[in-house]
Order: C-alpha cells, then sequence, then structure tokens
C-alpha cells in the first residue's frame, strides 16, 4: 500500500494533530507512524491521555533489528490502537539519544512499511538540517509539508522545502497550508515556492488541540470546517496513493 509523510520546516501549525486527525478519519485500515527525530511522545500524552506504550514503538523496532527479526512481522505486534483496531498507532522514541541509534534501522522499515498492506502516514515532526530519513522518503507516495501563513513560517519553509524537493521530486511534493489568509494566501504561498497546495486548513485551534493535545471536543466537532477540510486532504492523498499505485503496476 501507501506510505504518506507529514512534516514541517519549523513553527510547526500542528503536524501531529494534522497527523492524528488523518488517522482517526480515514476510511481505510490505516497506521500513524511517529517517525519525530525531536522526540516528545506527544500522542501518547495527548491524544492517548497519556497511554502506556508497555515497550512498545520504534525502540522495539530497534531491538528487533539487532536481534536480526524481520520488522515486517514486528511492526504489528509493536504498535498499539489509536482508534479503534483499524486505526493502530506506531510510537516514537522514547529517549533522544535513541534517534542516532536508529538510523541503520530506516531502510529496513520503510520497506516493511511499504510492504504492509495498508495505508501508513508517518509524522516526521520538522525538517531537520539533514533532511528527512531517506529511505522513508523512497517509498512514500506524497510528502505534506504542513506550513502556516506568517511570514516566519515562510521564511523557515523558504530554508528547508528545498531539501525535501531535492530528495523526493516535485511531484510528489505538496504544501498544505494551515490557517490561509493569516496573512497570505494558499495562491500566493504555492506561486512563491512553486509547487501546488494539497490542502488547506481552517485556523480552529480549540478543534485541532482535540487531536494534538487531546483536548476536550467542542460541540459539533464532526461538521467543523477543520475536519472537513482534514476529510478533503485524506481523501486528496488516498486519490493520488491510487493514481501512483497504478503507474507502478502495484495491485489497489
Amino acid at each position: 500500500m501507501s506510505v504518506l509523510l507529514l512534516t514541517s520546516a519549523g513553527h510547526s501549525p500542528g503536524v501531529t494533530g494534522l497527523a492524528v486527525a488523518l488517522t482517526v478519519t480515514w476510511p481505510e485500515p490505516v497506521l500513524l507512524v511517529d517517525a519525530n527525530s525531536e522526540p516528545d511522545q506527544s500522542v501518547l500524552a495527548g491524544f492517548l491521555q497519556g497511554a502506556d506504550p508497555a515497550g512498545r514503538g520504534l525502540g522495539a523496532l530497534l531491538q528487533a533489528h539487532r536481534e536480526r527479526r524481520s520488522l515486517a512481522a514486528c511492526v504489528e505486534a509493536v504498535s498499539l490502537p489509536l482508534a479503534d483496531p483499524a486505526h493502530d498507532f506506531l510510537p516514537g522514541f522514547s529517549h533522544p539519544g535513541m534517534v542516532a541509534l536508529f538510523s541503520p534501522v530506516w531502510p529496513e522499515l520503510a520497506s516493511a512499511l511499504e510492504g504492509s498492506g495498508r495505508t501508513v502516514l508517518v509524522d516526521a515532526g520538522r525538517i531537520t538540517p539533514d533532511g528527512l530519513p531517506s529511505a522513508l522518503v523512497n517509498v512514500s507516495s506524497g510528502i505534506c509539508v504542513v506550513t502556516g501563513s506568517r511570514l516566519v513560517d515562510l521564511a523557515a519553509l523558504r530554508l528547508y522545502l528545498p531539501q525535501v524537493v531535492a530528495a523526493a521530486g516535485e511531484e510528489r511534493v505538496g504544501l498544505v497550508v494551515v490557517g490561509p489568509g493569516r496573512p497570505y494566501g494558499s495562491g500566493e504561498i504555492s506561486s512563491r515556492f512553486g509547487l501546488p497546495v494539497w490542502a488547506k486548513i481552517a485556523w480552529q485551534p480549540a478543534e485541532a488541540a482535540v487531536f494534538a493535545a487531546g483536548e476536550r471536543e467542542p460541540r459539533r466537532l464532526g461538521s467543523s470546517a477543520y475536519l472537513e477540510d482534514v476529510r478533503a486532504l485524506g481523501a486528496r492523498l488516498a486519490e493520488r496513493s491510487a493514481g501512483r499505485r497504478s503507474l507502478i503496476g502495484v495491485p489497489r
């Protein structure tokens, strides 16, 4: 199936919350992977309300790799339900020191995710000076670079976006603008950076905080502009993934 990456260039406008919202509204089986290279365990502490990973996550896969066990056979066992058994979550690094140790594991994990039989959404966190893990980029059907519309957001985007485009190619990279018109519009941003805007996400902090921090649901969350935009992005990504699988001859 398809691997889709979500990342940001700085002044993060809610990449993790958006990734969680996409996952829980995805219409088919899906796995969310926390691949943030600046570990914060925000999904465990936020949306999952302090859930104990009980040894599951990327740390368990690092140990499996050291023991020469197949990661493809381990991913499901070291994940936990996010919303229901069809919407799972693979926790990220439990310690900052694990990030460097994981470097040799990315290629096998990327292969395992690509062959998992379901859509995989990867929260890659912020783009680092070294870029995104190349193995994940290589197997991805699309990379969503999430940005706000303020000048400080766009200045950071200008610094880091060229790395992603150089690694993945323009055809696999799209912008997701959170809070368009605050003050720059999505059309202006698209024109400035020469990339399409795959989605515009309404600026609704209370609704976003439900998925980013596990805050109490506001009234009519299900019909909010925020979730309508999240579902529209999900449909766009699903359509894109299906088209890419057709091009490379992979069964849908």
